[in-house]
C-alpha cells in the first residue's frame, strides 16, 4: 500500500467539530439570503468532513477588491500583496487591504514577482521594454515601494544574493557569473569563462556554505561559496581532448558530461572529496526531514523512479515508504507527502505525518498540494473548475480550514490571507477571521 507503515496501525485523528458561516456583509432579506444560508451550511458540512471529519472551518473576511487587467499579475511577499498592472507596481497591506504605495515600473513583465531569497522585505523582478526588448532587473523594498537597485542582467535570488549567469558564446565554458548583494545591489564577486553548477540541495539544507562549482576548459574545477566567492576547494580533472558539455549537482554528487568526436561521456564525483563514483553505482538522494531522512535510491539502469523512504536517523529503520516520484515537504505541522501525479495547481496530497513519529495526522485524501505558494508554510486545496474552492492552511497549531467563494486556480496565499482574481477584472483579498487562540 502507498505509504504503508512498518509499525502499528494507521490512526486518523478526529479534528473536532464546529462551523462559522461565511459573513458576506449586512443581512439582506429575501430569497437570496434564504438560499445562501442553507448552501453555506452544506458547504460547511462538506468541508468539516473533508480532512478526516469534524474540522472547524474559519470565516474569510474580505479586505479589498482591486482592479486587475488580463495582463496584470500579483504575489504575496511577507505581509504585503504586490500587484503589477499597466506600468505600475502597487503594495497593499494584508492587515487592512489598504494601498500603501504605488510606483512606476515601465514595460511588460519579464519574470514573476519573487521574494529575494532569505532576505525579508525585498522583492526582485524583471521588466522588458516594449520598444527595445531591453530587460531590467529591479529590487524593490516591499514595505515602502522604494527601488533599491536595478541591473541590466537577468538575475535570480538565492540566500542573500542576486545571481546573473550568462554568455554571449556557444562555448559552454564561456559563461560569466556576477553576484550582487540582494539588498544593496553591491557586487560581491564575479568570474568569467567557466561552466557553472549551483549546489541547490545545500541551499535547501541551509548549510553554512552554499557551493557553486565552476569548471574551466583546462579542467580546473573550483568550488566557491556563492555568497562571497571565496574558494572552498580546487581540483584538476584530466579532460584530455574532451570538451565540457554540462555540469550539475544531484544530491551529494557532481555530474560532468563531456563531448569528444560527437560522443558524450558522463562522469560522477562525490561533492565531499571529489572521489570518482562508478557509473554503475545507484543514485542516492537524501533530504533532512527533522528526525528522519527522506531518501530515494535508484540504480543507473533503472528507468522508473524508486520508492521514497522515510528513514529514522537514529536507527536507520524505514518507517514509511511511498511510490516513486513522490516528494516530502516539511511544514509547520508535519511532513507533507505529495504524489508524483500533477493535478491542476499541484500534485495530490498523499499523507501528512507527525514529524517526530512519522504517524499520520490527518486523512488528506482528495486534497492537492498548492505549489504556487510563496510564503513559508504549506497550503492544501480542493475543488477544480469554476466552482468554489476549499483551503487548508497548515500551521504549527493545526489546520485552518476555509471555504473560498471562487476557484482556487491562480490564487496566492499568505499564512492567514488569500488573494484571487475574478472574471470581472478584480482581484479580491480575504483574511482569515481571528479565532479564540489567535494572537491579537
Amino acid at each position: 500500500m502507498n505509504g504503508e507503515p512498518t509499525f502499528g496501525t494507521t490512526a486518523v485523528i478526529d479534528l473536532g467539530a464546529g462551523w462559522q458561516d461565511h459573513q458576506t456583509g449586512p443581512a439582506r432579506p429575501g430569497l437570496r439570503a434564504a438560499v445562501l444560508r442553507p448552501l453555506a451550511a452544506v458547504a460547511a458540512v462538506i468541508l468539516m468532513l473533508a480532512l478526516g471529519g469534524g474540522a472547524p472551518a474559519r470565516r474569510l473576511d474580505e479586505l479589498a477588491a482591486i482592479s486587475l487587467s488580463p495582463q496584470g499579475d500579483f504575489q504575496i511577499i511577507g505581509d504585503m500583496l504586490l500587484v503589477r498592472d499597466v506600468d505600475r507596481l502597487a503594495g497593499y497591506s494584508l492587515d487592512d487591504g489598504m494601498q500603501r504605495w504605488k510606483i512606476k515600473l515601465p514595460g511588460t513583465a519579464g519574470s514573476g514577482l519573487a521574494p529575494a531569497g532569505n532576505v525579508p522585505g525585498v522583492m526582485v523582478t524583471e521588466m522588458q521594454e516594449a520598444a527595445t526588448n531591453r530587460r531590467t532587473t529591479y529590487a524593490v523594498d516591499v514595505g515602502t515601494g522604494s527601488i533599491l537597485w536595478q541591473d541590466g542582467l537577468p538575475m535570480m535570488t538565492l540566500a542573500d544574493v542576486a545571481v546573473a549567469i550568462w554568455s554571449t558564446d556557444t562555448d559552454k565554458t564561456s559563461m560569466q557569473i556576477t553576484v550582487r548583494d540582494v539588498r544593496t545591489g553591491r557586487q560581491r564577486w564575479s568570474v568569467q569563462n567557466v561552466l557553472p553548477a549551483i549546489d541547490y540541495p545545500a541551499l535547501i539544507r541551509s548549510e553554512a556554505e552554499l557551493p557553486i562549482w565552476t569548471l574551466q576548459s583546462t579542467g580546473e574545477l573550483t568550488a566557491r561559496d556563492l555568497r562571497d566567492g571565496r574558494v572552498l576547494r580546487r581540483h584538476r580533472i584530466d579532460l584530455g581532448r574532451a570538451v565540457p558539455a554540462d555540469l550539475s549537482v544531484s544530491g551529494d554528487e557532481l555530474i560532468l558530461e563531456t563531448a569528444l568526436d560527437g560522443k558524450n561521456t558522463t562522469a560522477r564525483y562525490s561533492t565531499a572529496d571529489l572521489a570518482p563514483i562508478p557509473l554503475t553505482a545507484p543514485y542516492v538522494g537524501r533530504t533532512d526531514c527533522g528526525a528522519y531522512w527522506c531518501t530515494q535510491s535508484q540504480s543507473a539502469e533503472q528507468t522508473n523512479p524508486s520508492p521514497v523512504d522515510i528513514v529514522d536517523k537514529a536507527t536507520g529503520v524505514v518507517r514509511r515508504r511511498f511510490v516513486g516520484g513522490s516528494f516530502v515537504v516539511p511544514t509547520p505541522l508535519g511532513l507533507l507527502v505529495a504524489g508524483p501525479e500533477l493535478d491542476g495547481s499541484g500534485p495530490p496530497a498523499v499523507a501528512l505525518l507527525d514529524a517526530a513519529t512519522a504517524r499520520p495526522l490527518f486523512d488528506v485524501t482528495g486534497w492537492r498540494v498548492y505549489l504556487t505558494f510563496a510564503a513559508s508554510g504549506a497550503v492544501l486545496v480542493r475543488g477544480t473548475g469554476r466552482g468554489p474552492g476549499q483551503v487548508a492552511w497548515l500551521t504549527p497549531g493545526g489546520l485552518d480550514l476555509a471555504q473560498l467563494p471562487v476557484p482556487v486556480e491562480r490564487c496566492v496565499f499568505a499564512a492567514r490571507a488569500v488573494a484571487c482574481p475574478r472574471p470581472t477584472g478584480t482581484l479580491t483579498v480575504w483574511r482569515l477571521a481571528r479565532g479564540h487562540g489567535d494572537a491579537a
